[in-house]
């Protein structure tokens, strides 16, 4: 305790030596820098995308509502089922000077359908892609294997890089001196800190000249870092640190993450998970309301599906799995468990609101059905290096449904499924399905597909289906129109004042 407390004064005597440059610049204290750093295609959620927002654009985004809007492209139209054609807006500008055109677009997305960009986290939302070509520097056309109807949804994961600097330093280097088109240009880069500064040529030129992102892995050092005014926003802290921050002079943000938060099965490996009745009966067995009221202070709602509200595949429809002790007894006995069993799992805490005391309580609710868990704790790097690349050795681990970037839920269902590269729950009749889905070209039709998909995923679920996961910022009243949503910060319209 007494080591950990020093390290909370080392790091808040660190920020407070940069105080005297607060009113030019923007503080925000985040978990975790990207593990690829600079890397425009290294994350797809917040906070680790924090960085890329500020230097990259992407052809399209998605809005607050889930829609599709337009960015560098300014439209676009479907030749036939397998080709696309996006007019690209004129005289934008990458920071050294080189054009973002339809001809730096294409290479872009021409890194993925080659094959090179496989290793890329976003590798898989853009597999579908065969080729692009630029027709000419305004008008860029994709060809897809299959048909996709939300193609312009998919690709504003790919931030694009100027591609003869990227030909020129490599991934590798790149990820190091990253440049991009937006709104800030990138000084320093690295596990600890990204330092931005203002790009006053850029097309949305910002209101602040210098954005700090500092790692601050601790949920309690976030909160006294931005209570003691030595950051202006903490991303991701607990709806009970509402008081403290008014006395603070600052405020508690909410903010739709995007996520649905799982205690995610290993159905894959002989365990009891990898019986269905198993994993019904631990859903039923969480008293979800009673956590989000008591510990996360009624911030949100319990869900029982994979889609959060905004994503298209939301099923209106299907309804959490209600709390019942009973039930969940009676679904242990038919599967040949009536006295319970012990399992482990894999988690991070302090990433997201309350997540220490939720993951007590849900061990504590287990516990009344004769289950036992307990948890191994792991750090960042290495809780996404097992997501990527497997060697899990327990029964669960900590992961959500991620429907980032693209609001799209076809995305967490492939991932939760045999289609991702190091599967952790496979049933080969779904990827069928998953499949189908994604290339029924009329898009009332696609939906309806998506959302029977997401119902199967809620009958025979892969995880213990929590709630949509809250983001919880807390902001300094000097911070201006910060209007975050999902994988978004507006952070070149912010301003201090």
């Amino acid at each position: 305790m007494l080591k950990k407390i020093f390290l909370i004064l080392t790091l808040l005597c660190i920020l407070q030596l940069n105080k005297s440059d607060a009113q030019d610049q923007l503080r925000i204290g985040v978990v975790s820098i990207p593990q690829d750093l600079g890397n425009p295609y290294g994350s797809i959620t917040m906070p680790t995308i924090l960085g890329s927002l500020g230097v990259f654009d992407s052809l399209t985004t998605i809005d607050k509502d889930g829609q599709t809007k337009p960015w560098v492209a300014s439209t676009w139209e479907y030749i036939d089922k397998l080709t696309w054609h996006f007019n690209i807006k004129p005289n934008i500008k990458f920071s050294n000077g080189e054009s973002l055109d339809a001809y730096a677009a294409a290479a872009a997305i021409n890194y993925f359908a080659s094959g090179e960009g496989i290793i890329e986290v976003v590798a898989q939302l853009v597999n579908n892609i065969q080729s692009a070509k630029a027709i000419n520097s305004s008008l860029l056309e994709i060809k897809t294997k299959k048909p996709n109807i939300l193609l312009p949804r998919r690709i504003s994961a790919i931030r694009i890089p100027p591609p003869m600097y990227w030909k020129k330093l490599g991934r590798k280097e790149f990820s190091r001196k990253p440049i991009g088109s937006g709104s800030f240009i990138s000084t320093r880069w690295d596990s600890n800190k990204i330092i931005l500064i203002a790009n006053e040529t850029s097309w949305r030129p910002p209101k602040i000249k210098k954005i700090e992102i500092i790692a601050i892995p601790e949920i309690t050092s976030r909160l006294q870092a931005i209570i003691t005014d030595a950051i202006d926003i903490a991303i991701d802290i607990s709806p009970d640190d509402k008081t403290s921050l008014e006395k603070s002079s600052s405020r508690l943000n909410y903010r739709p993450s995007g996520r649905v938060q799982l205690l995610t099965f290993l159905s894959t490996s002989d365990s009891p998970v990898s019986d269905v009745r198993v994993r019904q009966a631990l859903n039923y067995a969480i008293n979800k309301e009673r956590i989000i009221n008591l510990l996360l202070a009624g911030s949100t709602k319990p869900t029982g599906q994979a889609a959060v509200r905004a994503s298209f595949g939301f099923n209106p429809s299907i309804k959490p799995y209600p709390y019942s002790p009973k039930r969940a007894k009676e679904l242990l006995s038919q599967s040949g468990y009536p006295n319970g069993f012990k399992m482990s799992a894999d988690i991070l805490q302090g990433a997201t609101a309350g997540d220490g005391a939720w993951y007590l309580q849900i061990a504590n609710d287990l516990k009344e059905i004769d289950v036992i868990l307990n948890y191994n704790m792991a750090s960042y790097a290495i809780h996404i290096r097992k997501i990527r690349q497997g060697g899990w050795k327990g029964t669960a681990f900590g992961m959500d449904f991620n429907n980032l970037p693209t609001l799209d839920v076809l995305w967490p269902l492939r991932v939760h499924s045999c289609l991702w590269k190091a599967p952790w729950h496979c049933k080969k009749e779904w990827d069928l399905l998953i499949e189908e889905a994604e290339e029924e070209f009329d898009i009332n039709r696609r939906l309806l597909k998506t959302q029977k998909l997401v119902e199967l995923y809620h009958k025979q679920p892969t995880g213990i289906y929590l709630w949509e996961i809250p983001g919880i910022d807390g902001v300094s009243n000097r911070v201006h129109n910060y209007k975050p949503h999902h994988a978004y910060v507006n952070l070149h319209e912010l301003y201090i004042k």
